[in-house]
C-alpha cells in the first residue's frame, strides 16, 4: 500500500512539474524559423496545390475535388520533400487559406520553361514546290 501512495505522489509531482506541451509534436523541420511562425499561419505549397497550418498542425488539400484537413501528411504528398519543396508564407488571417486558392493557384505557380522549337531549313527545300518537277529539255 505504501508503494502505490508513493507512485501516485511522485506521478502527480512529475505531472505538475513537466510542461504540458513538453511530449507535443512540434513543427515539421520544414517549417519556417520560430519568428516567420510568429507571423505566418500558412505555408502554401504552389507545385503541389496544399496547405500546411502551422498552429493547428494540420494539412489542407484538395481530395476528390473538396478541399481536407489530415493531421498527417497526405497520401499524395508522401514522397516528396518537403523541405526542398517551393513554399510560400502566406500573410493570411483566418483558417480557410484555400478560399482563395484560386489567387494562390494563379499568383505563385512555377514558371514554365520555354522550350525552344528549332525548324531546320535546307536551302534545297524551297525548290520543291508542288508543280515544280523537274523540267524535260
Amino acid at each position: 500500500m505504501k508503494n502505490l501512495i508513493k507512485t501516485t505522489v511522485i506521478a502527480a509531482l512529475l505531472f505538475l512539474i513537466i510542461p504540458e506541451n513538453m511530449f507535443a509534436q512540434g513543427p515539421p523541420p520544414w517549417a519556417p524559423a520560430h519568428g516567420y511562425r510568429a507571423k505566418t499561419k500558412h505555408i502554401y505549397f504552389p507545385e503541389q496545390n496544399f496547405y500546411y497550418d502551422i498552429e493547428a498542425r494540420n494539412y489542407i488539400y484538395l481530395n476528390g475535388g473538396h478541399w481536407s484537413i489530415s493531421a498527417t501528411i497526405p497520401r499524395p504528398f508522401i514522397n516528396i520533400n518537403l523541405g526542398v519543396a517551393p513554399q510560400v508564407q502566406l500573410d493570411f488571417i483566418g483558417h480557410n487559406p484555400y478560399r482563395d486558392n484560386h489567387v494562390h493557384v494563379v499568383k505563385y505557380k512555377k514558371p514554365k520553361k520555354h522550350k525552344v522549337k528549332v525548324i531546320h531549313y535546307d536551302d534545297h527545300d524551297h525548290h520543291h514546290h508542288k508543280g515544280h518537277g523537274k523540267h524535260k529539255h
